[in-house]
């Protein structure tokens, strides 16, 4: 199956999971629990990635998948060359909050590297993909896809920024850049939304300086490869890769949209 018919197939599966999340989204308890890393768990989450499982399962049973809400021994995983990596609901916070700023995120993975990802928004129906063999696309309800693309820096940079994390750290960050720009803004976003306002070409940077995981990133970065960018280690300025360690977590890390982008002058030392 190549990356397009894939792509065609996963969309479903994501509408299915999107349709289960939203039932839950309208009810006035969410089931809220809290994890062992004391990160927030609801019953959407849970729901959405048991389809999705069964989704994947039945189109390619021959591909593992980890999943955020799943438990898989490190000695099993860490021998994957190839598996899906899974966020069934990206942003749980913001869904709790009832702000809309939520995702799935499904990406596949192949040699620690993202080849193909794709991330859906619920509350719009629109969703974003990308793979080395696609080029980056959106689609609108009802749309047929565009293809869209990271815009090269011009005067005004726009900061893609969390809405939870982080503000004036990247104050301080782009410090040593800011005198290259006039204008400098922030566009506040929730999820891995962030990342898709790069690869569309209407935010140019996002620095994540906090916590996140291998599921957060995997499919935004195949979407913003795809789509001309970069996703890369804060320090190393190397592309992240994928279940190569014991722990989950990524690095710091900067994601651009134009490739030039001077991430040598904010680049992390310690």
């Amino acid at each position: 199956m190549d990356q397009k018919q894939l792509i065609e197939a996963l969309l479903p599966i994501c509408q299915r999971a999107s349709d289960a999340i939203l039932e839950v989204y309208q009810r006035d308890d969410l089931s809220v629990e809290t994890k062992q890393d004391s990160s927030p768990v609801t019953a959407a989450d849970l729901a959405a990635h048991q389809i999705i499982l069964q989704g994947l399962t039945d189109l390619t049973p021959d591909i593992p998948q980890l999943s955020e809400e799943s438990v898989i021994p490190n000695s099993e995983r860490l021998s994957w060359n190839r598996f899906w990596c899974i966020d069934p609901l990206d942003g749980t916070k913001e869904f709790i909050q009832r702000n809309g700023e939520f995702t799935i995120n499904i990406a596949l993975i192949e040699n620690n590297r993202p080849i193909l990802g794709i991330i859906f928004i619920p509350v719009s129906g629109t969703a974003y993909w990308g793979g080395i063999d696609t080029g980056a696309w959106k689609k609108l309800p009802e749309h047929p896809p565009a293809q869209i693309r990271s815009r090269p820096l011009s005067e005004e940079l726009v900061i893609a920024s969390s809405r939870r994390h982080g503000q004036d750290k990247n104050a301080r960050l782009l410090k040593p850049i800011q005198h290259q720009f006039r204008h400098i803004k922030n566009k506040g976003m929730g999820s891995s939304l962030k990342m898709c306002l790069i690869a569309e070409g209407v935010a140019d940077f996002y620095p994540r300086l906090f916590p996140t995981s291998e599921w957060d990133t995997a499919a935004a970065q195949a979407i913003v490869e795809a789509a001309g960018g970069r996703l890369v280690d804060a320090r190393s300025l190397a592309p992240l890769t994928y279940n190569q360690r014991q722990s989950l977590e990524n690095p710091s890390f900067y994601v651009c949209g134009d490739p030039q982008f001077p991430l040598e002058e904010i680049q992390l030392r310690n």
